[in-house]
């Protein structure tokens, strides 16, 4: 899925809760600016949405009332009538003729009616709405709550993998100190000679850009051997940066020095960039 695609998709998913008014004024203020630029699709999606709510009560279908309800209707008007005739007990000279005890109930059960309709529309509008909010919500916390499973899923795998490495029996550390580029800069590597794995970690070097990444060495008897590629990419990696990595060397007498440098995104065969990281080995 390309970019806009997936951008336009973004900006769907915001028209629901603008049309119920359920969006912060950051989002909403962005969502404005989205549809002033021109999407059609959004402003399309944006007219469907208001013209459902506004046939929605229009599309209840209008029921007439039970025979019974008609009947308990019926009983208990005349039954107060009487109840009020009784209770007065007054004569009615100057009264106009009534209007047909049918005809008034007819009128009431009609009311009641329209007002019935109304209220279920009503009713159903707010269903619809608490819904749209509901479902928005709940898209948006799954989606926030599967980002972190995966990040403490992949954060546990990763330090169980250290904790192996650290348990073996035959561990082998060098240290690293910065260079000119980065004098504060510092790492360490701990490695297990025998599974041949290693924790690669390093604090306080500079965030690179996209088209740059740091290049570990191996230098042996004067030869320099890529060992794998890494980025700094955010102020919590340049903290502190961990890598679990293969590491073809059996102990310290097999290296002479553990190098990084600055080089082009993917590494390159040599290095060709600054020296920002270097350890060598010294045997006891």
């Amino acid at each position: 899925m390309t970019t806009k695609q997936e951008e336009r998709h973004k900006y769907l998913d915001l028209c629901i809760p603008y049309v119920f008014g359920r969006l912060n004024p950051g989002n909403r203020k962005q969502f404005e600016a989205h549809l002033a630029s021109g999407c059609e699709v959004c402003s399309a999606e944006l007219a469907r949405l208001n013209e459902a709510l506004a046939l929605f009560p229009l599309t209840l279908k209008q029921e007439q009332p039970h025979r019974k309800v008609k009947e308990r209707l019926f009983a208990r008007i005349v039954s107060a009538k009487r109840t009020s005739e009784s209770r007065r007990e007054l004569p009615r000279r100057g009264l106009k003729k009534e209007t047909p005890i049918t005809m008034a109930t007819e009128a009431v059960v009609t009311s009641q009616r329209s007002w019935f309709g109304y209220a279920i529309a009503s009713v159903a509008l707010l269903i619809i709405v608490a819904l749209g909010i509901y479902t928005n919500d709940l898209i948006i916390t799954v989606d926030t709550q599967e980002q972190k499973i995966v990040a403490l899923q992949t954060e546990v795998a990763q330090r169980e993998e250290m904790l192996k490495i650290l348990q073996s029996q035959h561990i082998e550390m060098v240290l690293m100190n910065g260079m000119e580029p980065s004098p504060s800069g510092y790492g360490k590597i701990f490695w297990d000679p025998v599974k041949k794995t290693a924790i690669f970690q390093v604090s306080q070097l500079p965030m690179v850009p996209e088209d740059k990444e740091y290049q570990l060495w191996v230098i042996r008897k004067g030869e320099k051997l890529p060992a794998g590629v890494f980025a700094v990419r955010s102020e919590k990696e340049q903290e502190s940066y961990f890598k679990i990595m293969n590491l073809n060397v059996e102990s310290k007498k097999d290296v002479e020095a553990f190098a990084v440098t600055l080089e082009p995104k993917g590494g390159s065969p040599q290095p060709t960039g600054s020296i920002y990281l270097l350890g060598t080995t010294s045997l006891d």
